[in-house]
This record gives structure tokens, sequence and C-alpha cells, in this order.
């Protein structure tokens, strides 16, 4: 239980820590904060299925946390741009 409270608050920093990075404002800062903290954790929980290793894991996780914010905004573009062009040509 203690390595859960201190890999959720690893998680927990590095959400904020890569907020700070990028502040711009208040709500900026909570939503990235957020995103980072989800990103990070939903991706703790999958690698969960292949690495046994906590640190490991974290340390990934940290990773992704700090590149949340540029995942998030390419998935985004990515849905918008490419999959509607893909499903468009689908239909036709």
């Amino acid at each position: 239980m203690i390595e859960d409270i201190k890999v959720l608050l690893f998680l927990s920093l590095a959400a904020v820590v890569s907020a700070v990075i990028r502040f711009k404002g208040l709500m900026q800062f909570l939503i990235d904060a957020i995103l980072g903290f989800l990103m990070g954790y939903s991706f703790y929980l999958l690698l969960g299925f292949w690495v046994a290793d906590g640190a490991v894991r974290s340390g990934f996780c940290g990773i992704i946390i700090l590149c949340s914010r540029p995942l998030y905004d390419w998935a985004n573009a990515f849905i918008l741009n490419k999959l509607t062009d893909l499903i468009e040509k689908k239909i036709k």
C-alpha cells in the first residue's frame, strides 16, 4: 500500500511540474496537471501488464506526463484531420 501511495505522489508531482513548465494561466495549469496525471496513471496501469518493476513503470510514466500536452494536441489533430479524411474516403 505504501508503494501505491509513493507512485501516486510521484505521478502527481510530475504532473504539477509539467504543468508549471507550460504555465500560461491558472486554468491552463489545472488542465495540464489533470491531463498529465490521468495520462500518466493510465499508462502506469497499462504497463502493469508487461513490466513488473514499479520504478521502471514510474519512469516511463514521468516521460509520458512531460509529453502529455504535445501528445494530446497531436491526437486531436490526427482525429480532426487524418481520421475524418480516412472515413470520408471509405464512405465514397
